[in-house]
């Protein structure tokens, strides 16, 4: 059989594109005053991290699918850094004073649900904690988000959270809201929604470093 019926002749094309949207995204950042990279892998992307944080740092992190794929976090605690970041099996007080603690050291780590391709990030959360930390409290945050976050405007960013984002992250929370199981938002009023807070980042923050590393792959939900 010829392997290119099932094979990855486009494979290259697809990379290309991908690569092209990142750096698209990334110029436009960059005219927003963020300091934006864009990568082919996701290890290019972890050593640009690690030549951003100092071995030793204090690191807090948002909850991320894509640093998890991409084992960002246990790379810095080989190397010796404190990372401080919420598990689910924690309990209500130690999750509380985790997420409090991660957003006032000195790096934060996190992705994004939706970035436009004219370089605004988009997110939605529940309890607020990686939005704060992304706009204030440590000197310098790092996003990192794949190639299948970036959307063409704000309209598609809020379809994508609704959609997307929002139904595969409470399926993953183990979250029982309405839109699991729909697969699409249903605009629900349920207590247990994880659709409360949404903030749009125009532009870097004042007094924030905030860098949006982009990597050329689909990564996250």
């Amino acid at each position: 059989m010829n392997d290119k019926v099932f094979g990855n002749e486009y494979d290259e094309i697809r990379r290309a594109f991908s690569k092209s949207r990142c750096d698209a995204t990334v110029e436009n950042l960059m005219k927003r005053g963020f300091d934006a990279r864009s990568f082919s892998t996701p290890e290019e992307a972890v050593q640009a991290v690690l030549s951003v944080i100092p071995r030793g740092s204090q690191i807090g992190a948002g909850g991320s699918v894509t640093l998890k794929e991409i084992h960002l976090l246990e790379v810095l605690s080989s190397r010796g850094d404190e990372v401080v970041y919420h598990k689910p099996e924690m309990e209500p007080p130690l999750s509380l004073s985790t997420r409090k603690k991660s957003i006032t050291c000195d790096y934060f780590l996190t992705s994004n649900n939706a970035i436009t391709i004219d370089g605004e990030l988009v997110n939605t959360d529940g309890i607020g904690n990686r939005v704060a930390g992304m706009i204030f409290g440590p000197k310098t945050v790092i996003v990192l988000a794949g190639v299948n976050k970036i959307v063409q405007n704000l309209e598609e960013a809020f379809s994508r959270i609704k959609n997307i984002a929002a139904p595969a992250n409470a399926r993953r929370l183990g979250i029982n809201v309405p839109c699991v199981s729909a697969g699409k938002c249903v605009e629900c009023k349920s207590p247990l929604s994880i659709c409360r807070i949404t903030t749009i980042i125009h532009g870097k923050p004042m007094w924030t470093d905030l860098k949006v590393f982009l990597i050329a792959e689909a990564l996250g939900l």
